[in-house]
């Protein structure tokens, strides 16, 4: 298949939230060469009225799927494809009000209900497309993206699901140039509709892409890519031109909701680069997600995380013991309490968790072993970048730019692309200014930053 140029577009909810902005994907998809497989989310906003279906009783559903119906024709309506979808549209939403005859639902019958988003959007823009005389087809998931049976949160599998893929898509694009295909649906081996969890768009897509030897899997969203930090919380942030799957995969850990690594994990791993877009700004090259590590080392982002618990612990029993180590992460193990950072000296360990995690438990457990001192008032911040254990300098640049700033921990572990230092959270806004005027205020290499 990746003989011809073929790539993969998947656009996401805000992408196809109404017909302005199902006519800027048009456009576009209108102006590129080769074959492309476009994979789209549910409309915004369709796929929580629908999960409201899911946990609401029978008389509150009548008027949510009534607004459904009105969202869904109205942007048919102004596309002009109205006429041709309105039955479809109405009868998918009657499936809906029989099957809430069954409250509470099943996790079965709730995969029904959440598929219906994306059957209705790409339905809809296969046939918008098709109307505006591109050579367009439409694929169901659910005959293409085959899965285990845990319902509302499937497992795919992958190897049938990519022989199916291969040959079904070979198929269409033997008489059409486009096909567009939902996200987050799927079926199991007996055709039962499931569905692959929310990121499953970008999951779909990326089978996809993996499936077909793609050239190129893009992710188009709201924003330009991959910024250096979080705009909302400074000025002056700057576009990430470039990064490494590694890379892309601690900044999600510390927040960056514009990629979730591991739903694009398929492509990746056959060595396909994955390219984040604006659907509102398309001239922007956006960001590239690259398999290979970059050769160069340097600062890519700073990224944080807030309501973060140090927990330290005060034992001399550690000295010189073996065993300790064990006994301490078995009381997280039983509490179910998930660890961040861990950093350790000869008569103490100090650990990080995420508040919402946090089981007050925790200090009697921790205490038959030592002194426990607990706070809840921390961020932990991250310099990003391949390599950065091992350049010269740049620990002593980030420690040297946060003069006045209390650091609590430090940890670079294992990681090769993570140096983490602790803060308090009052402290973290101008922390984060200060490493940022440090790393990305001038000479920035401009293959890697825009």
């Amino acid at each position: 298949m990746n003989a011809m140029e073929l790539n993969v577009l998947k656009f996401g909810g805000t992408s196809v939230k109404d017909a302005e902005t199902i006519s800027k994907v048009y456009e576009i998809v209108s102006k590129n060469n080769g074959k492309q497989a476009i994979v789209v989310s549910a409309h915004a906003g369709v796929t929580n009225m629908l999960v409201d279906i899911c946990n609401s009783s029978k008389d509150a559903i009548s008027p949510i799927l009534s607004e459904l119906f009105k969202k869904h024709s109205s942007i048919a309506n102004e596309l002009g494809v109205l006429d041709k979808l309105k039955d479809f549209i109405r009868n998918e939403l009657s499936e809906i009000d029989v099957i809430t005859n069954y409250l509470p639902l099943s996790p079965q019958l709730k995969d029904v209900v959440m598929s219906k988003g994306e059957i209705l959007s790409s339905t809809i823009i296969s046939t918008y497309f098709t109307s505006k005389g591109l050579k367009s087809s439409h694929v169901d998931a659910r005959e293409v993206m085959k899965t285990n049976s845990r319902f509302t949160n499937a497992e795919l599998e992958f190897v049938i699901s990519c022989n199916i893929i291969l040959d079904r898509f070979n198929s269409e694009f033997n008489l059409n140039d486009i096909t567009v295909m939902g996200g987050f649906i799927a079926s199991d081996e007996e055709g039962r509709p499931t569905t692959l969890g929310r990121g499953g768009s970008d999951y779909s897509a990326a089978v996809i892409a993996s499936a077909l030897g793609a050239n190129e899997l893009q992710i188009w969203t709201d924003v330009n890519g991959i910024l250096t930090s979080d705009p909302r919380v400074i000025d002056g942030v700057k576009k990430v031109r470039k990064l490494s799957y590694s890379e892309a995969s601690e900044l999600s850990f510390f927040g960056a909701k514009v990629l979730h690594p591991s739903t694009i994990h398929p492509a990746v791993k056959k060595g396909i680069p994955v390219r984040v877009k604006n659907t509102f700004n398309p001239s922007d090259e956006g960001t590239l997600v690259l398999s290979e590590k970059s050769n160069i080392k340097m600062i890519k982002a700073i990224a944080f995380r807030k309501n973060v618990v140090t927990i330290t612990l005060c034992s001399n029993r550690m000295l010189g013991a073996y065993g300790f180590m064990s006994k301490v992460f078995q009381i997280f193990e039983n509490l179910k309490i998930p660890v961040d950072i861990v950093t350790t000296s000869e008569v103490s360990i100090s650990v990080t968790v995420d508040k919402n995690e946090y089981n007050p438990l925790i200090e009697k457990e921790l205490s038959q072993l030592g002194d426990v001192v607990i706070t809840d008032d921390n961020a932990i911040i991250a310099a990003i970048g391949e390599g950065i254990k091992q350049t010269a300098g740049i620990a002593n640049r980030l420690f040297g730019s946060l003069k006045g700033i209390n650091i609590s921990m430090v940890s670079v572990g294992a990681s090769e692309v993570n140096l983490s230092i602790v803060v308090k959270e009052i402290d973290l806004q101008r922390a984060i200014s200060l490493l940022h005027e440090e790393f990305f205020s001038s000479d920035l290499d401009q293959e890697f930053f825009e």
